[in-house]
């Protein structure tokens, strides 16, 4: 009897997590790698909490800003757990004495935990970024050949090994000979460069332009990106190891990347705690349309909660309780194929036929 009740849990569960395991980049924590092997309950629990230490600081690192993800690496096993909503255990083909854990973060408990602290999380989102690296050396101009940080960018990213934190595709500008002779053209003033006139971006939603100064005295990165339509300038001190180049460089790559990181999360960051409301109207042009939008609703993080306010045979008038920026709910309606009207701020909602 005791074995009947005991299937019947795993059949629940199993039910459940793959339920609560749709993917979203936010809040779930994949692929991470455990070290030790599923032999006792003691082990598994102990496994089980170190996994769920990773994927905090894991989910910590991809959200959060440098100085409020650091902050929140000693947070208590305990208090973790609690944040957890599943988890499971997949199998690890390279070694027997590794576990692969996904694990998901409950949305709300994270809002309220990171409220409580004052902190705001980044509405992360896969992004490609076209980089032109170009390496001033001395007082030479190096673009393609020879120019260390256009040849290794893209090789650095391949080898990195958890894949939950880097989100930015990085796609390196394709050789250009005008543009080759425009940065050319402009060497004294390399810094006033106008990126508009650099024929590689001219295709590109999103781009970086690199300019790396290497010389006797000084090691130092200039930045002009352009994300979201947003563009933010900033020069970065590099360390040179003397007699090491190849390590000087590979480390300012890794240091340049994560500024570009902190740049990307800083124009998408969700104040949590403010939530903000917004009334809309929804169209009804088909019986279950409202059960429709319900669906969507619930999948959208960054709505708290909603309410019907009227509803009659023509449309619903829907309160949503949200966090963040009220474009970020625009573009959300837009991603599940909702078509928004607005008219003097009065929002109208259809689903698509």
């Amino acid at each position: 009897m005791n074995k009947f009740f005991c299937i019947i849990f795993i059949i629940l569960f199993i039910s459940k997590t793959e339920n609560v395991f749709s993917n979203n980049l936010i809040y779930d924590v994949n692929n991470i790698e455990v070290e030790g092997q599923r032999n006792n309950s003691f082990n598994n629990d102990k496994l089980i909490e170190i996994a769920f230490k990773k994927a905090f600081v894991t989910f910590a690192d991809k959200t959060l800003l440098r100085k409020d993800a650091e902050s929140l690496y000693r947070t208590k096993i305990a208090t973790i757990k609690d944040l957890v909503l599943g988890y499971q255990i997949g199998k690890n083909n390279n070694s027997e004495n590794f576990s692969t854990f996904h694990v998901k973060f409950d949305s709300k408990k994270i809002n309220n935990f990171l409220a409580k602290r004052g902190i705001s999380y980044a509405d992360i989102s896969n992004i490609s970024l076209t980089v032109l690296p170009v390496l001033v050396k001395d007082k030479d101009i190096l673009l393609y050949k020879e120019n260390f940080f256009y040849e290794n960018w893209i090789e650095q990213e391949t080898i990195k090994k958890n894949t939950n934190s880097n989100l930015i595709n990085y796609n390196l500008a394709l050789e250009n000979i005008e543009d080759l002779k425009y940065i050319s053209s402009v060497k004294k003033d390399i810094d006033l460069i106008d990126v508009k006139k650099i024929n590689s971006f001219n295709e590109a939603s999103n781009y970086v332009l690199l300019i790396v100064y290497s010389g006797k005295n000084e090691f130092k990165a200039f930045i002009k990106t352009s994300i979201n339509n947003k563009d933010i300038s900033k020069n970065i001190n590099l360390k040179f190891y003397p007699g090491n180049e190849k390590k000087s460089y590979k480390e300012a790559i890794g240091i340049v990347k994560k500024e570009i990181n902190q740049i990307w999360k800083k124009q998408n960051l969700i104040d949590v705690n403010t939530p903000s409301f917004l009334d809309f109207f929804l169209e009804k042009r088909k019986i279950n349309d409202y059960s429709k939008l319900k669906t969507i609703l619930d999948k959208i993080y960054i709505i708290e909660s909603y309410s019907v306010l009227e509803m009659t045979n023509q449309y619903s008038k829907i309160r949503i309780k949200y966090r963040g920026k009220v474009s970020k709910i625009k573009d959300k309606f837009i991603e599940k194929k909702i078509n928004v009207q607005i008219i003097d701020n009065v929002w109208k909602l259809k689903l698509d036929k």
